[in-house]
C-alpha cells in the first residue's frame, strides 16, 4: 500500500449501525484445478464523502453526491433536496470516488476525484445541469493521486482544488478551460485538505498531516501568510469556511479530537476554540450569526457572538459523518456519508431522515480471513460491510454497515475484526459486530495484523496520520485483559504477525503517519508473551522500508515476503538464513509503504504469495517465484487448502491439485 487512506475514511466510519439484515447469494461451488473466477462478493455501499447542494437551482433545490466504486467509475447522483427523490446518476470516467464537490455561480457542479490504482492521478470534472452533461477537465496536477477539495470563486472565473501527496493548490480557469499548478502553499506538507474562498477572492487552504496550518493565498496564487493553529499537535486543517468576518477551521488531530477554531479575519487572531465538532462542514448550516454543527453525533447551534452552544434533539442523520449543506426555507438540508439526506426544521426543532435513493456501488475487498465456520470472510472498503463465502455450496452472505476491516482473524472459535479508524477491535457475533475496545488514546488507526496467539488475540497497528510509532496489542477474551505496547520497535508500524509456542513474531514498516521513514530498514522481531519482552529484532533485508507478511512452514522456518524480497529466518535467533530479491521496488521515492504482501504455506508444501499486484507459487528449495496470475490485491489460504484471491470487488480461487 503506497497511498495513505487514513483521512479518507476517518470521518466516514465514525459509527457502526448494528443489527442489520443479512442478504444471501448463490453460485456453483468451485471444482477442478487452477485459477477460477468466482465472480464478485456481495459487498456494496453508497459511500458519499463528496456532496454539495444548489439551493437556488431554477428547477428546484438539488443535492449532488458522488458515490464511490471499487473499480469505477464513481457516480454523480443528482437528487431533489426537498424529498430526496433521485433525478439522475451520471458516471465520472476514470474516477473511483470523490471528497470534493462544489457549486459555481452558474449552477455548474465541479468534482475532484481520486483513483487508487498505481500511477493514476486525481482529475477534475464539470457537470452542466442544463445540458445534463459531464465533462472531464483533466488531471489536476501531475503526480497528484487525490483531489481532496474544490472551491469556486464568487465571480465564477476560477475553481480551485487541493491535492495530495504533495500538497498542491490548483486553479481551473473556467473561461479558458486551463488548469494551472500553483505549487504547494505550505512546502513540505502532503495535503491541501480543504479550501474556502472569500468574497474578495482570497483563498484559504487548510493543510496537513503535520502542522494543521492555514495558508492565505492571493488571487495570483502566491501565499501571503500562514496562520498557525490555536492548538498543538499533528493532523489536518480539515474543514474550512468563511462566514462574514470569521474563518472557521475544524481540525482533525492525531489524538482523535476535532476542535473548531474561530478566527477573526479583521483582528487576525483566534477568537474561540470549540471542542469536538464532528460535522464535515462547519459553515454549511449558518443562519445569521448562528452555526448548526454536530457534537457527539447531535446537532447543536453555536452563536458566533455569544459563543454559546445549544443542543437540539436531532441525532438521526443516516450514519457515518454528518454534512450540513445549507437552507431551503427554514429547513436545514444535510447528508450522512452513507448517502442519506436529512432535514432539520429550525422553527419546529424537528428533524427527519429521508429514504435513501442512491444506487449502492461495489466496494473493494479490503481484508480476508477464514472464519470459525470454515467460510472465507471478507471486509469491504469504507462502509462496504462484511461478506462470507462457503466453498462447499458457492453461497455467499452479506451484512451491510460493518466498518472497514483492515484485518480479521479467527480466535478460539470466534471471528475478530480490526476496524479503521482508531484501531477498533470487534468480536463478530454472527449477525453484528460487538465493540471490545479501541486504541484512539494510543493514536492508533489501522490494525492490519491479527493472529490467534494461544490464549491471546494479538494484533499490530499503524498510527494515525501525523504521528509515528505503531503498537503491538494482546487481548484475552476469557479475562478481558489487554496489553498494549506502543513503540515496541521505536517509530515503526507493526504490519504483520505470526505465532508459535508462546512467541509472537512480527514485521514492521519504517513508515507511520508521516511520509518520512523512521529508519533505514524495516524490522523483524520476536516477542515473548509470558515475559512481555523482546527476544530478538533484526533487519533481514537491507534498505527495505517495509517487510510485509510472514508465515511458518512445516519445518518451523519463518518466511517473509516484502515488496522486493523473499527471506527465511531462524525463529530462535532471528538470523537471516536466506534472502533473494524477486523484483525491483522504488524505495528511494516511496512516501508511505504499509502492508502490500500476503504469504501462505500451501497444502502441496510450496509457498504462495501476493506481491506488487501479482500472485506467485514459491519453491522453498530454490526460492524461485513462478507467476500464477495478475493483477490481484489479496491472497488467502482457505479451510479447504485452496487459495482465494481478490481484486477490487472481484473474487477468485486458485485450486491446488
Amino acid at each position: 500500500m503506497t497511498v495513505s487512506w487514513r483521512a479518507l475514511a476517518t470521518a466516514l466510519l465514525v459509527a457502526l449501525p448494528l443489527a442489520t439484515p443479512v442478504q444471501a447469494e448463490s453460485a456453483a461451488p468451485p471444482s477442478g484445478c487452477g485459477f477460477k473466477n468466482l465472480g464478485t462478493l456481495p459487498l456494496t455501499g453508497a459511500t458519499t464523502a463528496g456532496t454539495a447542494m444548489d439551493a437556488s437551482h431554477p428547477d428546484g433545490p438539488r443535492v449532488y453526491s458522488v458515490t464511490s466504486s471499487a473499480s469505477g467509475p464513481a457516480v454523480l447522483g443528482i437528487r431533489n433536496a426537498e424529498d430526496g427523490t433521485l433525478i439522475a446518476e451520471r458516471p465520472l470516467p476514470l474516477a473511483l470516488g470523490s471528497w470534493a464537490v462544489t457549486l459555481a455561480p452558474d449552477h455548474s457542479v465541479y468534482v475532484g476525484s481520486y483513483n487508487a490504482t498505481a500511477g493514476a492521478m486525481g482529475r477534475l470534472f464539470r457537470y452542466e445541469p442544463a445540458a445534463d452533461k459531464v465533462s472531464e477537465l483533466g488531471v489536476a496536477a501531475p503526480g497528484e493521486s487525490f483531489v481532496w477539495t474544490v472551491a469556486a470563486s464568487p465571480d465564477g472565473t476560477s475553481v480551485y482544488a487541493g491535492t495530495s501527496p504533495h500538497g498542491k493548490l490548483v486553479r481551473y480557469d473556467t473561461a479558458a478551460g486551463q488548469i494551472t499548478d500553483l505549487g504547494s502553499p505550505v512546502p513540505g506538507e502532503q495535503y491541501v485538505r480543504d479550501l474556502a474562498v472569500d468574497e474578495d477572492g482570497t483563498i484559504y487552504a487548510g493543510v496537513g498531516a503535520q502542522t494543521m496550518k492555514v495558508a492565505v493565498v492571493g488571487r495570483d496564487g502566491r501565499t501571503k501568510e500562514v496562520i498557525d493553529p490555536p492548538i498543538e499537535g499533528h493532523g489536518y486543517a480539515y474543514d474550512l469556511d468563511v462566514v462574514g468576518r470569521y474563518l472557521l477551521v475544524r481540525f482533525a488531530t492525531s489524538t482523535n479530537t476535532n476542535p473548531m477554531g474561530v478566527y477573526d479575519l479583521e483582528r487576525r487572531t483566534w477568537k474561540d476554540v470549540v471542542e469536538d465538532v464532528d460535522s464535515l462542514t462547519v459553515g454549511g448550516g449558518r443562519h445569521g450569526h448562528t452555526l448548526y454543527v454536530f457534537q457527539d453525533e447531535r446537532l447543536v447551534t453555536y452563536d458566533l457572538k455569544s459563543e454559546k452552544i445549544t443542543k437540539t434533539d436531532f441525532t438521526d442523520f443516516g450514519g457515518g459523518a454528518a454534512r450540513p449543506l445549507g437552507w431551503v426555507g427554514h429547513t436545514l438540508v444535510g447528508t450522512g456519508s452513507t448517502g442519506r439526506i436529512w432535514h432539520f426544521d429550525r422553527k419546529t426543532g424537528q428533524g427527519r431522515l429521508l429514504d435513501g435513493t442512491l444506487t449502492g456501488q461495489p466496494v473493494s475487498i479490503r481484508s480476508m480471513s477464514v472464519g470459525p465456520d470454515g467460510r472465507v470472510y471478507a471486509g469491504g472498503f469504507f462502509t462496504g460491510g462484511l461478506a462470507a463465502y462457503d466453498h462447499t455450496t458457492g453461497e455467499s452472505q452479506f451484512w451491510p454497515n460493518v466498518g472497514q476491516s483492515e484485518g480479521m482473524v479467527t480466535h478460539q472459535g470466534k471471528l475478530y475484526l480490526g476496524v479503521y479508524p482508531w484501531a477498533r477491535i470487534y468480536e463478530w457475533t454472527g449477525s453484528e459486530p460487538r465493540l471490545l475496545f479501541d486504541l484512539a488514546d494510543q493514536e492508533q488507526d489501522r490494525p492490519f495484523a491479527m493472529i490467534s496467539a494461544g490464549d491471546w488475540l494479538a494484533f499490530g497497528t499503524v498510527p494515525k496520520v501525523g504521528t509515528v510509532g505503531g503498537a503491538l496489542g494482546l487481548y484475552n477474551p476469557s479475562t478481558g485483559k489487554t496489553v498494549i505496547r506502543r513503540n515496541l520497535i521505536p517509530g515503526h508500524s507493526i504490519i504483520a504477525l505470526a505465532y508459535r509456542d508462546g512467541v509472537v513474531y512480527g514485521t514492521t514498516s519504517a513508515f507511520g503517519g508521516i511520509s518520512t521513514p523512521q529508519d533505514d530498514a524495516a524490522v523483524a522481531f520476536a516477542y515473548d508473551v509470558a515475559t512481555d519482552s523482546l527476544k530478538w529484532q533484526t533487519k533481514p533485508v537491507a534498505g527495505d522500508l517495509a517487510l510485509g507478511s510472514i508465515t511458518f512452514d512445516d519445518q518451523g522456518k519463518l518466511w517473509g515476503l516484502s515488496p522486493d524480497a523473499l527471506f527465511e529466518l531462524d525463529p530462535a535467533t532471528g538470523r537471516t538464513l536466506r534472502v533473494t530479491k524477486h523484483q525491483a521496488y522504488p524505495w528511494a521515492t516511496a512516501t508511505q509503504v504499509l502492508l502490500d504482501t500476503n504469504i501462505e504455506l500451501g497444502s502441496d508444501g510450496k509457498l504462495y504469495g501476493k506481491v506488487q499486484g501479482k500472485a506467485y507459487r514459491i519453491d522453498r528449495a530454490t526460492m524461485a517465484l513462478t507467476l500464477l496470475v495478475r493483477p490481484v490485491s489479496l491472497l488467502l489460504k482457505g479451510s479447504d487448502g485452496h487459495m482465494y484471491l481478490s481484486r477490487f470487488e472481484n473474487f477468485y480461487t486458485y485450486r491446488l491439485c
